[in-house]
């Protein structure tokens, strides 16, 4: 070969069969799997480590090998010194190994087993390749093809930045809370750039099965370099992923337990007809009869969502959503009177049972922000740690290396438990304003008592843990005689932890909003910290409102969304068994609702428990 040669042929690609997160991954090498026009162009790059600022040379020529299953190509690399000193180390048998950046256009199960499934890549179109460290696919490069343990980095390329996780992909998977292991100790050799790599990889890949991304999403995030975490409104893995799953749930809120119903359907289905089923079916055949479609329809959800009926009766989505009616305005107590019966909450018309539990939450009028349809646990990444910076001593010193550390956060269903008397007489009426009644009792129930509660006051167990109970929110913040300075503490507090977001805001109690709008800035001025009415105002610049969520004394503010609502989406009935209302002829409803509440960041919320 001439000197001045700087041609070179190698193998990009092959099926050998690499490890994804959602299996086992083979390129399909056969006719028409490969569109390989953009390869064999003259214009397609060969890069250093998939980075494509590092373009070292060009693709002139590329072909697929039918008997061998695999893509070779000849490189034309360039004279720049980058690449000159490749092309010396693959000469020298250094950097001899190659990978392949691609797009996925369509793929196949090909196996499943109980442990693994395994795709074939059907339809796929190579976009570059580069010059590696460390392949995935050992078969392939310069000259060489040695067996050795492959990576998940087939197609991917490092980031600017690197970010460490302290954990594994079975850890992230199952959504267990990670060590803050991330700190060597003094003198210890810090983790390398490609360990680094290796485990951001490894964690988007297993947060991406965990929450059912799109195979190709996830390879983008981990090809562009997208760190796992960042601020609010910044891109991130993590930030990624809520809006997605978010998004998910406005599009299909409640799939899992969606039939397919028509309009008409949806109309014709009578709550009372199922709850006299539950109620007196077991005794009387005609009821039962009456009650068939409604009957079928709850078995059908159970079967969807892979459960076992015994005593209980699943809604489904559609008569969930579907709108009261005109005319059919229907509130309680809780919803019309003021003060401590919560009357900043309205009545609620041609709204279904899921519009009303949302928009009766103080959290969800806060901005706490909702995923619907959910199956399954979820999780997200958070960070616990930052990376600490040292200035070496001088040559040789030792330092204490201090890695970003992450932690998991995750969300698993709460089920949250409402009742309601219906007397026998108005269930034998069954007529629709009477239904609309009751589901609007139902979803004030799950609203106010239920959901809202929890994300306040929630101790976690059996319920979802909230605000006041969560590790890393600054507590006992001094509200006792409340003055200006006081109040700005709060707003400081948080502002000193970087952890003023997108949504930050107060709530407390009727009596603490009392109390505030007698605190004056200025001595001798009218001019009171809280603006506005005694519901919904602005307390120093941020908006505040008033529930009686909050205990006497409780004031909290804080970036409220960054609390998340996972909705399980499925509302179950069932009687009341425990219930002595026999003399009282009274049916007690008993409504069970799946939810749980996440807090993004603890250190967005700043609570104090003495305001006076």
């Amino acid at each position: 070969m001439a000197e001045d040669d700087r041609r070179r042929e190698l193998s990009f690609s092959s099926e050998y069969p690499v490890q994804r997160w959602f299996g086992r991954e083979i390129l399909d090498h056969g006719a028409g799997s490969v569109r390989m026009k953009f390869l064999q162009s003259g214009r397609a790059p060969y890069l250093l480590q998939h980075d494509q600022s590092r373009v070292i040379g060009v693709i002139e020529k590329a072909w697929l090998d039918q008997e061998k299953k695999n893509g070779r190509a000849v490189v034309r690399f360039s004279r720049s010194q980058q690449a000159s000193d490749t092309l010396r180390d693959i000469d020298d048998s250094i950097m001899v190994n190659v990978s392949c950046g691609y797009q996925i256009h369509e793929m196949i199960l090909e196996k499943s087993e109980d442990t693994e499934d395994t795709y074939r890549i059907t339809d796929w179109e190579p976009l570059e390749a580069s010059s590696v460290g460390i392949p995935a696919d050992p078969t392939v490069g310069v000259g060489r093809a040695q067996a050795a343990e492959p990576l998940e980095c087939r197609d991917v390329r490092p980031p600017t930045s690197v970010t460490s996780v302290s954990t594994t992909t079975a850890q992230a998977e199952r959504g267990i809370t990670m060590s803050d292991t991330g700190t060597a100790a003094a003198g210890q050799k810090a983790p390398s750039a490609t360990e680094h790599e290796r485990e951001r990889i490894a964690a988007i890949e297993a947060l991406g099965k965990a929450n059912r991304i799109d195979p190709r999403t996830v390879r983008g995030w981990i090809e562009e370099g997208v760190p796992l975490m960042a601020p609010h409104g910044e891109k991130s893995v993590s930030n990624e992923i809520l809006a997605v799953v978010e998004e998910r749930g406005k599009q299909k809120p409640m799939e899992a337990t969606t039939l397919g119903l028509n309009s008409r359907e949806t109309q014709r289905y009578s709550l009372f007809r199922a709850i006299r089923a539950l109620k007196y079916g077991h005794a009387n055949r005609r009821i039962m009869d009456e009650a068939a479609f409604e009957l079928e329809c709850s078995a059908q959800v159970a079967r969807q969502l892979k459960r076992e009926l015994t005593s209980s009766i699943l809604i489904p989505a559609e008569v969930l959503q579907r709108p009261l009616g005109e005319g059919a305005q229907q509130s309680r107590a809780m919803a019309t009177q003021p003060g401590s019966k919560g009357g900043f909450m309205v009545g609620v018309q041609n709204m279904g049972f899921i519009d009303i539990l949302r928009n009766r939450s103080v959290a969800m009028n806060m901005g706490a922000r909702v995923l619907s349809g959910l199956q399954g646990n979820i999780t997200f990444p958070r960070q616990t740690g930052k990376v600490t910076v040292t200035w070496q001593g001088g040559d040789g010193a030792s330092i204490t290396a201090a890695d970003q550390t992450l932690g998991q956060l995750s969300m698993t269903p709460k089920t949250c438990i409402a009742i309601t008397d219906v007397s026998e007489q108005l269930l034998a009426q069954a007529s629709p304003s009477a239904e609309a009644f009751v589901m609007a009792d139902l979803a004030n129930d799950v609203a106010i008592d239920g959901v809202d509660n929890a994300v306040i006051n929630g101790t976690g167990g059996a319920q979802p843990l909230g605000i006041k109970n969560t590790t890393g929110i600054t507590s006992g913040q001094d509200a006792s005689s409340a003055t200006y300075a006081k109040v700005l503490a709060f707003p400081s507090t948080a502002g000193g932890l970087n952890a003023i977001r997108g949504n930050p805001g107060w709530v407390t109690n009727t009596a603490g909003a009392a109390r505030l709008m007698q605190v004056a800035r200025f001595a001798n001025t009218d001019t009171p910290v809280w603006e506005g009415n005694m519901m919904d105002g602005t307390l120093v610049g941020f908006r505040s409102m008033s529930s009686e969520q909050l205990a006497s004394g409780n004031i909290i503010f804080g970036s409220w969304d960054e609390i998340i609502i996972g909705e399980w989406g499925v509302l179950e009935l069932s009687m009341d068994a425990g219930g002595t209302r026999f003399n009282t002829a009274q049916v007690g409803i008993r409504a069970m609702w799946m939810v749980d509440v996440l807090l993004r960041y603890p250190q967005c919320f700043v609570v104090g428990t003495n305001l006076s």
